[in-house]
């Protein structure tokens, strides 16, 4: 796992740290089968570089569905608690999830509303990956807990390049880092070969355009939150009223 620790991540420490971290994450995840409903291979690289550099303390998860990402997790993560919200105790994704993780002692599964709970939840040192709600509504849930000060990094899931909620990260947030710039993609997309439902525009191109569905890193950061919260909602408004 990455340590670097002190200043903030940068695009090129993502990808030197990744290509040292690469083939332990290949082992960690060894014969784990490929699931449609949950994060990408090099999604969750991205996001053990960027969340080992800070050496967690917990990892909160909103949005378990069949329990892939949360499966992830627990490989690349067996020494931290991981405690995963989801909202739908009645879906028919909760039964395979709860079976796939039946075996891991630091997964704790729990369900409720992560715009409430998360907040209540979240404590000092903690890392947070978000994959519902979505739109705005993640982005805004990620600004209030960047806001308490407590959680050390946010991760916002599929945030792809050209949608409204990215264009707003890449002016409002200008330190973000996204697992599809195409250094990371490159070093990472084999990783998802078998990822075969990936829309071919998210697939990688030679001419370096990205890969996946792009899942932000947001940084804790020296700026105003509340502004930040009050702008994504005019957004995120203004975003449902074009479609």
């Amino acid at each position: 796992m990455s340590s670097h620790s002190g200043s903030a991540l940068d695009a090129r420490a993502v990808v030197e740290a990744a290509a040292l971290e690469r083939e332990g994450f290949e082992r960690s995840v060894a014969g784990m089968p490929y699931e449609r409903k949950g994060i990408l291979y090099s999604e969750m690289l991205f996001f053990r570089v960027c969340a080992g550099s800070t050496r967690p303390k917990r990892i909160l998860e909103s949005g378990r569905a069949r329990g892939q990402s949360t499966l992830l997790l627990a490989l690349c993560f067996p020494d931290l608690p991981i405690i995963s919200l989801e909202h739908d105790s009645a879906s028919p994704d909760a039964a395979v999830a709860a079976a796939r993780l039946r075996q891991y002692r630091n997964v704790d599964l729990r369900f409720g509303d992560a715009t409430r709970v998360l907040p209540e939840l979240a404590q000092a040192g903690d890392v947070v990956l978000i994959d519902g709600p979505k739109g705005f509504r993640s982005i805004r849930l990620a600004l209030r807990l960047l806001a308490q000060g407590r959680v050390s990094m946010v991760f916002l899931h599929d945030m792809t390049r050209g949608t409204p909620e990215r264009r707003f990260l890449e002016a409002r947030l200008p330190g973000t880092l996204y697992s599809d710039e195409p250094g990371f993609a490159a070093l990472a997309c084999s990783l998802d070969r078998a990822a075969e439902d990936i829309p071919p525009a998210l697939r990688w191109q030679a001419a370096g355009d990205g890969h996946g569905y792009g899942l932000a890193c947001l940084q804790r950061r020296d700026i105003s939150y509340r502004l930040a919260g009050v702008l994504a909602v005019l957004n995120g408004f203004a975003a449902r009223v074009a479609r």
